[in-house]
């Protein structure tokens, strides 16, 4: 929904892609940033894997990633299912989407708190990409903490 790509485009700070590989063995990964193509329908995930060689092979072998994505003062999140198509590794010029992440989640923190190792530790939180995942979203799930949490909003529920 257009209303998801605004707010991972302007206001999204925080983001994690859960995997798995083929023993069902869970594999978290922090991610740098994100970005919907033109259509709506697929998403390129940034990261820097602590393994990149696991993360791809679990790819290969499940090919079911899961993207949770929010922004830390509202703790709005969602939830993204779908299908990995691909990846490459991270282009320099994509390094400005990391940037943009780390700028909101700093202005976040410095809203909340004065201190001034804020930016420091959101440069480490945050690394810089080295690989682009190509994502066909199948479901997107609200998972913003109250009574809407957990329910399918895309594709939309179907009427009874």
């Amino acid at each position: 929904p257009h209303k998801i790509i605004r707010f991972l485009e302007e206001r999204a700070n925080l983001g994690f892609a859960g995997t798995r590989d083929a023993a069902l063995v869970p594999l978290g990964h922090r991610l740098s940033a994100w970005q919907v193509d033109a259509a709506g329908r697929a998403l390129t995930a940034f990261m820097r894997p602590f393994s990149e060689a696991r993360f791809v092979e679990s790819l290969r072998e499940n090919g079911a990633i899961a993207l949770t994505i929010g922004e830390m003062t509202t703790h709005e999140t969602y939830q993204i299912k779908g299908r990995y198509l691909s990846h490459r590794p991270a282009q320099g010029v994509e390094a400005v989407l990391a940037d943009r992440v780390r700028e909101r989640l700093s202005k976040a923190m410095h809203a909340q708190y004065q201190d001034e190792r804020i930016d420091s530790f959101v440069r480490a939180s945050i690394p810089a990409p080295t690989l682009a995942v190509a994502v066909e979203v199948t479901d997107v799930f609200v998972q913003t903490p109250g009574p809407g949490a957990g329910e399918r909003i895309a594709p939309a529920p179907e009427t009874r």
